[in-house]
């Protein structure tokens, strides 16, 4: 058995007998021989692959716990292949069974739509239930969602300051300090600013770290080129619900920024961006419809989520890359979408939202827009429309402006010139050496050959000799 092969000398006399009553075919041994190796214990050396045997076997038989591990090894994509789908059944298996963690997992995904189809009404059941059964997190989460409601769950303080309550009396942080937030304000419950004092001190006794502090912290190392520690501030920060850090945490997982690239959690994160209030995330999302990262590409939606993103952000930048963005979309039709619905490329669109995004000067949309005049597509041809943007894009840093200049007008140096042609000159005067003296050389060779000296025999024979 692969416990067998896997087991350690160092094993004391519990494990070993742990593990044979996992090898006959224990459930609840079989689990916990899976936390044995998930976390490398008691002598058993950590390896989570030998770990998801064992919870498979346990799992197999109907055990709770092995079935909640076997669907966070599944979202985690740890011993196994990520693969959301498989996390979200192992995880109802167990949260139908009325597992604490399993019902607040899976509300999570059924919350967010990760895994499963997008249901804030199942979800909030699945919370409601944890916390019923006692789960301190899902309290917290059911009080935050109530405190600030979001779509599908209405904004109830009474409900929000009742779940705080059980939640910071069972030592969370988060729902600590949110209680005295309730208290300072008076939000469900009468202003008490003495109370609120109180559980500002026993978060912060806690542990207890605002995720504005983790953005900024974030935003620290982000300067500094510290890539990795503002990747974990902004997560930190995100997971608080802070909407610029779930913003930002997007952006680093859909880049590969200080984590593994992760179009999914990319897509995640932004949406939970938006959902929280930050437009510039739509951005990403729009990103991910466009290329189809973390969902099948749909070029219509991503247009809807760029415009959604112009409408809603302050930043000039911003709304420039959205055009630029724009413009490739409708360039592009429903060429490169999952389902070819057959939308045609819109070349005058292409060129309005190019045209817009240069007018604020993304240098990648001056250059497709010269490219456009140049080709007299959705737009009249236009040389002197097309070198003009040309310029400007390669003013800006554009060396594929600078190179297109240089080919439709000239503009190369002497230099320059010399680079590309005269290696080919060299070339080409070589392979004429080549081929004269290969003539010279077959030439003199025909005039010694059998078939010449020959010849000239014959000819000598042919003559009548002299009278």
């Amino acid at each position: 058995m692969a416990g067998q092969a896997a087991k350690q000398p160092t094993e004391n006399k519990e494990v070993q007998k742990l593990r044979k009553k996992a090898e006959e075919g224990d459930a609840d041994a079989q689990n916990k021989m899976g936390d044995l190796y998930w976390d490398g214990m008691h002598g058993v050396e950590r390896s989570h692959e030998e770990a998801m045997t064992w919870f498979a076997k346990s799992a197999e038989q109907g055990n709770t716990d092995a079935e909640y591990s076997m669907g966070f090894a599944y979202l985690s994509g740890q011993g196994v292949e990520r693969d959301m789908e498989q996390g979200a059944i192992w995880l109802t298996k167990a949260a139908d069974k009325g597992h604490a963690k399993s019902m607040r997992q899976m509300a999570q995904l059924l919350f967010s739509g990760m895994g499963v189809e997008q249901d804030t009404a199942e979800a909030v059941k699945y919370w409601t239930k944890a916390a019923e059964a006692g789960d301190i997190l899902a309290m917290g989460i059911l009080g935050k969602l109530y405190g600030v409601g979001v779509p599908g769950i209405a904004q109830d303080l009474g409900k929000a300051f009742g779940y705080l309550t059980k939640a910071a009396e069972g030592r969370d942080p988060d729902s600590m300090h949110l209680l005295g937030e309730a208290y300072e304000k008076g939000l469900g419950v009468e202003a008490d600013e003495k109370q609120a004092m109180v559980w500002y001190a026993r978060a912060e006794a806690m542990g207890y770290v605002s995720a504005d502090s983790y953005h900024n912290k974030g935003i620290m190392f982000y300067k500094e080129k510290k890539m990795e520690q503002a990747a974990k501030c902004f997560l930190s920060a995100a997971r608080a619900r802070h909407p610029v850090a779930c913003s930002n945490i997007a952006r680093f997982y859909y880049w590969g920024r200080g984590v593994e690239q992760d179009y999914h959690m990319a897509l995640h994160w932004a949406n939970e961006a938006v959902k929280l209030g930050e437009s510039d995330a739509a951005q990403v999302v729009g990103m991910c419809h466009e290329y189809g990262h973390g969902t099948p590409a749909d070029h219509q939606l991503a247009q809807q989520w760029y415009l959604y993103c112009i409408q809603g952000t302050t930043e000039q930048n911003m709304v420039a890359a959205c055009m630029d963005a724009l413009g490739r979309c409708a360039y592009k039709g429903s060429h490169h979408d999952y389902v070819h619905n057959k939308v045609p490329e819109d070349y005058s669109q292409a060129a309005y939202w190019w045209g817009r995004a240069a007018e604020l000067g993304v240098k990648d949309a001056q250059n497709r827009l010269a490219k456009l005049h140049a080709r007299g597509r959705g737009v009249k041809k236009d040389m002197v429309k097309a070198k003009l943007l040309w310029s400007k894009a390669a003013t800006l840093g554009s060396e594929e402006a600078a190179e297109a200049l240089k080919e439709h007008f000239g503009g190369y140096t002497i230099k320059e010139r010399l680079e590309v042609y005269l290696p080919t000159l060299v070339v080409m005067l070589l392979l004429l050496a080549i081929c004269f003296y290969f003539g010279v050389q077959y030439h003199e060779m025909s005039q010694e050959s059998w078939f010449v000296k020959s010849s000239s025999d014959h000819a000598a024979e042919d003559t009548p000799p002299a009278s």
